[in-house]
């Protein structure tokens, strides 16, 4: 095992940053430890790691050391597995201002984005529209806003849906596209592609594509569609309303959220980089990324940029300290599958802990899928090959 592993598998706390939560997550048997700072009891630990203030009872069973009292600053203190079971994962708490917000009795929640631009939130999924003076501009259908969307577009405006912007063709984005018969259908042309050999009737083939870029001048509005290249998907574009200061570009920058699993089974993990980039050139105050609890700012998207960046820097570190021809001799001759596997492997685990240093209390998520993302960018590294990007 190596030292990072050992020191995973301990629970040796992270040395964290003034944002950071001093939380040691182990990948066996989900063991987890938390360094107790000034004014930490059993109870205001149970209360934030437990969600309960009369679990203090189950630390001071699993932390016999403690001889009854309250842990004194720098003390680490051990908490429980999840009670699904060893094999489960204890994960970071959620920083404050990544937490879910509340919703109405009408179960939904609408954001106005300058005057004319709205955001409908529906459980953790997103979709925007634009209201001009001859219609409506849907921005994104979800299967999940098939009841909502209709009621949130009434609830602003009686005049009827003129346009639907496909942001790409997966079906948790665009699963309701079908409720807008009439609407004129705009989406890249890789999108359209995608969604002929789906045929899924509730996503019909857009009626207007575009390769680079399209303006929709409708009503005294302009939304304004680019194409950074692949990424998440190949043909997800970036949306962008100059005139309400909105954009949105969808599973790329989640606003205060680490990234999804494998960048959401990415088309191109340069092209995810990339994207970020692209986004950082719009002047905008509100920006959508399709998921999870809140939508962003420019501020959001440069700090997510900043974490992507940072795990593709690390990733390079770790490929170029991390010999590959020792792990052949660590498996069978002739299975290259296993031996490259121990090889990611040992990657990721040299990778993950500046990672988790720096960023474990700033985002969601960071810990859930990291392993997972960092193996991810090591293989597209090593079959992409990117020379636009850091090399580490």
């Amino acid at each position: 095992m190596s030292a990072v592993c050992a020191a995973s598998a301990a629970g040796v706390p992270f040395v964290g940053t003034a944002n950071a939560v001093d939380l040691s997550i182990s990948t066996k048997r989900g063991v987890a430890y938390y360094v107790a700072q000034s004014g930490d009891t059993l109870k205001t630990i149970a209360t934030r790691f437990l969600g309960n203030i009369d679990r203090w009872k189950e630390l001071l069973a699993l932390n016999p050391d403690l001889h009854g009292q309250d842990p004194r600053p720098g003390k680490k203190v051990r908490l429980p597995e999840s009670p699904a079971g060893p094999n489960t994962r204890t994960f970071a708490p959620i920083p404050a201002g990544s937490k879910p917000q509340p919703f109405g009795p009408e179960g939904y929640r609408l954001t106005r984005f300058g005057d004319r631009a709205y955001g409908l939130q529906v459980g953790p999924a997103q979709s925007a529209f634009v209201v001009t003076d001859t219609g409506v501009v849907v921005l994104d259908a979800p299967a999940g806003h098939a009841a909502s969307l209709p009621k949130a577009i009434a609830s602003v405006t009686d005049k009827p849906v003129t346009h639907f912007v496909y942001s790409h063709s997966h079906s948790d984005h665009v699963g309701a596209a079908n409720l807008f018969p009439n609407a004129i259908r705009v989406g890249h042309a890789e999108t359209a592609s995608i969604l002929a050999a789906a045929k899924d009737p509730a996503r019909p083939v857009p009626t207007v594509t575009f390769t680079d870029s399209h303006v929709i001048d409708a009503g005294g509005q302009k939304i304004v569609l680019s194409y950074p290249g692949p990424n998440h998907e190949s043909g997800n574009i970036i949306i962008h309303v100059p005139q309400q200061r909105f954009a949105m570009l969808i599973d790329v920058a989640i606003p205060g959220w680490a990234p999804f699993r494998s960048f959401g089974s990415a088309d191109s993990v340069p092209g995810v980089l990339r994207a970020h980039n692209e986004l950082m050139k719009l002047d905008i105050d509100h920006f959508v990324g399709g998921h999870m609890h809140r939508y962003g700012t420019r501020k959001d998207i440069a700090e997510s940029r900043e974490f992507v960046f940072d795990m593709w820097t690390e990733t390079q570190k770790a490929i170029a300290a991390t010999p590959i021809a020792p792990f052949f001799g660590q498996v069978e001759a002739g299975n290259t599958w296993a031996a490259v596997e121990l090889w990611y492997d040992a990657i990721a685990v040299k990778a993950e802990d500046p990672i988790l240093r720096k960023w474990t209390g700033r985002l969601g998520g960071v810990d859930v899928w990291l392993r997972d993302n960092l193996k991810t960018m090591a293989v597209s590294a090593r079959v992409d090959q990117p020379k636009d990007l850091p090399s580490g």
